[in-house]
């Protein structure tokens, strides 16, 4: 059985010394705050910063995808070792970070013709990419292959969820991501739309005016959620992630484990590529069946 890499796109929000730790390749997207000079995120400027320069000044950052080269030169050192290469993306409603890595994959293949490249669009984004990554090494860890790895993604993509809460609408209407929740602009900018991302698709769960309520309306949507499909939320890992507002953040995931018997990792923070679209005090729980659940 062939040895494989996996890869991501840095709109996991990981984070580079968790794929380290659980040797994952990050191919990061870039951001700007300047509007002209694009910066590989977390390697080149820090969250810290992105998130004063939101906050404090007001400002409407700018994402970037990673370059055709960027997937190439992370693709190589794996391919020159010998190895096949597994790399989710990003939802490719959400970006064309799929078509690079596919247009890399077109070209590494006729120099490495002997090497498996599978690229997937993982339907997912932020905190949810990260849970099925997780899975995907504890998979490769007990001696799965790759192509039961594949199989596993493909069907854990269907169920996963996000269920979030916009920090700000006009991001989303400046970055030009507003699709669905777009009869929500304008005049009610001042709302806060409780979002769920699922089968790669933005949808809306619901609005509220207020942070404290729109907190309890995420947790009442997953409830929903399995309520509706029968699932046992048991089968599932969940972690709850916010931009930049962590006080409330311990009430939140309490609510959380109070209602939805999941099993829960640390909250996470949802890095700049994410929160270029969705804004300062982004915050929601993502949630992923777990590997042996699906009889691998």
């Amino acid at each position: 059985m062939a040895d494989y890499q996996i890869f991501s796109d840095g709109a996991c929000d990981i984070g580079f010394e968790k794929a380290k730790e659980l040797d994952i390749q990050l191919i990061p997207f870039y951001v700007s705050i300047d509007h002209e000079n694009y910066h590989k995120e977390i390697l080149e400027i820090s969250l810290d910063e992105y998130y004063r320069y939101m906050t404090e000044e007001k400002g409407y950052p700018k994402t970037s995808l990673p370059s055709i080269q960027d997937y190439i030169d992370a693709f190589r050192p794996a391919l020159e070792a010998g190895k096949d290469i597994l790399c989710i993306t990003m939802t490719r409603t959400l970006t064309a970070s799929l078509e690079s890595a596919m247009t890399a994959k077109s070209m590494l293949e006729e120099e490495f013709p002997q090497a498996k490249i599978v690229i997937i669009n993982s339907w997912l984004a932020t905190g949810a990419q990260a849970l099925l990554l997780m899975e995907m090494t504890r998979m490769q860890k007990n001696g799965k292959s790759m192509e039961d790895v594949v199989a596993y993604v493909e069907k854990a993509k269907e169920d996963a969820r996000i269920n979030f809460m916009v920090g700000d609408l006009s991001y989303l209407e400046i970055g030009g991501r507003v699709g669905k929740v777009a009869a929500l602009s304008g005049s009610l900018l001042k709302i806060k739309p409780i979002i769920i991302l699922k089968g790669g698709e933005i949808g809306v769960g619901g609005v509220c005016r207020s942070r404290k309520k729109g907190l309890s309306q995420i947790v009442d949507v997953t409830v929903k959620h399995f309520k509706e499909s029968g699932e046992d939320p048991a089968d599932y890992i969940a972690t709850a992630g916010t931009t930049n507002i962590w006080d409330d953040m311990a009430d939140f995931e309490a609510m959380l484990k109070e209602k939805v018997a999941m099993d829960y990792l640390p909250p996470f923070q949802i890095g700049a590529t994410i929160a270029t679209h969705t804004g300062p005090g982004t915050t929601g729980v993502c949630f992923v069946k777990k590997y042996e659940k699906y009889g691998f």
